[in-house]
């Protein structure tokens, strides 16, 4: 019979990982600049096309809250850039869970959901399985 497991997997942080997401993270920001740059732009263009003050002050608390948003956004990407650079290589960082099919047959031990089953990636290729390590 085979079973479902859930299988948690962990990058090792490396010196090549680290680059890449920081590489990443710099791809968030510029991409967020861009956006808060579009938002200034699409204000101006739009507090021009519009008549009366209660229109434009409701369009300028619009585009001020999505302003804010991506601000909020960078702001966070910046942190998380911070954290990065804290952190040791050797580190291993939770990346999700994925399922496993666990094969059992009648006199096997039943699985012990208790302990958990690990991948551990470094630089992209399968590194270790570990299992029935508990952080508590």
């Amino acid at each position: 019979m085979k079973l479902l497991r859930t299988v948690a997997v962990k990058h090792m942080l490396t010196e090549k990982k680290k680059a890449n997401m920081l590489k990443e993270f710099e791809k968030d920001v510029i991409q967020v600049e861009r956006e808060l740059e579009q938002l200034k732009f699409q204000l101006h263009k739009a507090i021009r096309d519009v008549e009366g003050n209660e229109e434009r002050r409701l369009l300028r608390e619009r585009f001020n809250q999505e302003i804010a948003l991506r601000q909020e956004k960078l702001a966070a990407v910046d942190f998380k850039i911070q954290q990065l650079q804290k952190l040791e290589i050797g580190t291993e960082l939770n990346e999700g869970t994925v399922d496993a099919i666990v094969d059992v047959r009648v006199g096997d031990p039943w699985p012990d959901q208790s302990n958990e089953i690990e991948i551990i990636i470094k630089d992209g290729i399968i590194h270790e399985f570990r299992e029935g390590r508990n952080e508590t």
